[in-house]
């Protein structure tokens, strides 16, 4: 069947639509401020249940001021579809709801369509729909209702939840461990969304944690009576969380619990003084085969430490094993999934000893978690190097990032033109200030002028101003100096910038990158197993990459059976 553009695309001016077959497209922004929002896009395609073939490449076509559509293949699927664009940038005033209308074709049957439209500021999506069905019928409609996806104005990251206001990491957010208001007790660690205490499981009831050493009951541990750290004298016990000789108070300086009485010598053991065990009236020195009273031996691999058979000095929970890296609980450690040293790859948790994402799903290689699903990262438009990092519209993933027609990635309010748009093999453009494609891809301004708003002025500079410089006597200029070219981009006030790589100007002026994130192709990106050290730059098999948000700690690549300890382990440890 011969493709086709079929249907006439109308704005909210067409007043005569009502009672014929149309499909109105009434969005909504919700919560989303208007003064947000740069740029709308809807993708239209038919629905995969027709088998028909009704689109044929077409260039951009305005409709009204700074609302336009176009056809073309918009995701590197081969699959053509409508791409309608309302741009402030091109003079288009978002308010709180708008109508946009869709009129059928006339020499047969219209097909059921699918559409998705996503709000885009300068740097960031910030809302899109899912997948809504739309059919044509006399006065008919769909409600395109554009949820706002930030978390107290900010884009919480695919990893991330939104808990009141704030974007938080579920796996190692103490306070939110797992989910919104799961805490840990104190002295616990979140490890991969589970509550640990010195890398173990986390304690239960009577037990406390102490970070150092383990779980303890305070009210009898001897060594840990009434705080962690406060230990009893040899004899002495430990009742209520209070240190005893006997029945009575534990004993002062200079004295010794002998037999329940506190004694101003040395306790003897078979005749001599001894300050060690007396096991069969021989003075014995605490060890692997007596820990804390004659014949407690501990099993290997534990060993005695401060009369406690512990796991590299850490006392273990029961059902924990002994790994390198410390106690671990194989079935929920993400350090030690199954077994001691197999580890689980970033965003995956440990779910009855298999590495899950979502805690659900096991990810093949090649794969990494994304929240709750398993995607390619030279692949995936949505996570795209790493989880949340989206491509625009028409860019494709590849194994190293996002590319427009086969260049860079666009940043800020570029738009990815296709190939043979620009004269050429397509790249990124702002249709707002681009000589070369002004107000849409492939519309040049004649020779001698700017684009301005996306409309074409005379301006004295004879090819116009790119990289967002501007025309002073004849001359393009950045901020009064030397304009800018190549990857750089003039920033009002600032100067010259590289939005591709400046974590303080990334993707556009001044976005700044949160503490410790890298700027990879003009996305903000956290280090993770495929961006440990810089951007793009992987693991080697075996290790995981160990990074601490929000802090000043470099990120590194560690061994697999290695703790990656934030803060109360103060870094990477076996």
């Amino acid at each position: 069947m011969l493709k086709r553009s079929y249907w006439l695309v109308l704005s909210v001016l067409c007043g005569s639509c009502s009672g014929r077959a149309q499909i109105a497209l009434n969005y909504e922004l919700g919560n989303i401020s208007p003064k947000d929002v740069v740029r709308v896009e809807t993708v239209i395609g038919v629905d995969p249940k027709d088998p028909r073939e009704f689109f044929a490449d077409q260039p951009y076509r305005s409709v009204a001021t700074g609302v336009g559509y176009e056809v073309r293949d918009v995701d590197g699927s081969g699959k053509r579809e409508v791409l309608i664009t309302h741009d402030a940038t091109l003079g288009y005033v978002f308010t709180p709801a708008w109508t946009f209308t869709l009129l059928p074709p006339t020499d047969e049957p219209a097909p059921p369509l699918v559409l998705i439209a996503s709000a885009h500021s300068p740097d960031l999506t910030i809302g899109e729909t899912g997948a809504l069905a739309a059919a044509f019928g006399n006065g008919a409609g769909v409600k395109v209702a554009i949820p706002d996806k930030r978390c107290g104005g900010a884009r919480c990251r695919t990893n991330e939840l939104c808990c009141g206001s704030d974007c938080i990491d579920p796996l190692v957010e103490s306070l939110d461990c797992g989910g919104c208001d799961m805490i840990c007790h104190v002295g616990e660690q979140c490890i991969g969304g589970a509550c640990e205490c010195a890398g173990g499981s986390a304690c239960t009831a009577p037990a406390t944690c102490c970070p150092a050493t383990g779980c303890f009951d305070l009210q009898t541990n001897k060594n840990n009576c009434g705080m962690c750290g406060n230990k009893c004298g040899a004899g002495e016990t430990c009742s209520g969380g209070t240190c005893h000789c006997g029945a009575g108070a534990a004993c002062g300086v200079g004295q010794h619990c002998c037999s329940g009485s506190c004694s101003p010598v040395a306790c003897l053991c078979g005749g001599v003084s001894c300050a060690d065990l007396c096991c069969n009236n021989v003075c014995t020195p605490e060890s692997d085969a007596n820990c804390g009273a004659c014949l407690n031996a501990c099993q290997t691999p534990l060993t005695c430490s401060n009369g406690e058979c512990a796991c590299h000095g850490v006392h273990c929970q029961m059902g924990d094993q002994c790994c390198s890296s410390g106690c671990a609980n194989t079935n929920t450690s993400n350090q030690n999934c199954g077994a001691c040293g197999h580890a689980c790859g970033t965003g995956e948790s440990c779910v009855g000893g298999k590495c899950l994402c979502g805690g659900t799903t096991a990810c093949a290689t090649g794969q990494i978690c994304c929240g709750t699903a398993c995607v390619d990262p030279t692949m995936d438009r949505s996570n795209c190097g790493s989880c949340g990092h989206a491509c625009k519209t028409g860019e494709l993933c590849t194994m190293t990032g996002c590319s427009c027609a086969g260049g860079r990635a666009c940043v800020g309010n570029e738009t990815c033109c296709p190939a043979n748009a620009m004269g050429g093999g397509g790249g990124c453009a702002d249709l707002s200030n681009d000589p070369k494609n002004c107000r849409f891809c492939g519309n040049a301004c004649p020779n001698g002028q700017s684009c301005v708003g996306g409309n074409c002025q005379s301006s004295g500079c004879t090819n116009g101003c790119t990289n967002g410089n501007t025309c002073l006597n004849g001359a393009c200029v950045c901020n009064g100096g030397p304009g800018c070219s190549g990857a750089a981009t003039c920033c009002a006030g600032i100067g010259c910038v590289n939005e591709q790589s400046d974590t303080q100007h990334c993707g556009s002026c001044s976005n700044k990158c949160g503490l410790g994130d890298y700027c990879c192709g003009g996305n903000c990106t956290p280090p993770d197993d495929n961006n440990c050290t810089g951007c793009f730059k992987q693991c080697a098999a075996g290790t995981t990459c160990c990074a601490c948000p929000g802090t000043t700690q470099p990120p590194m690549c560690i061994l697999s059976d290695l703790l990656c300890g934030c803060g109360v382990t103060g870094g990477p440890t076996h």
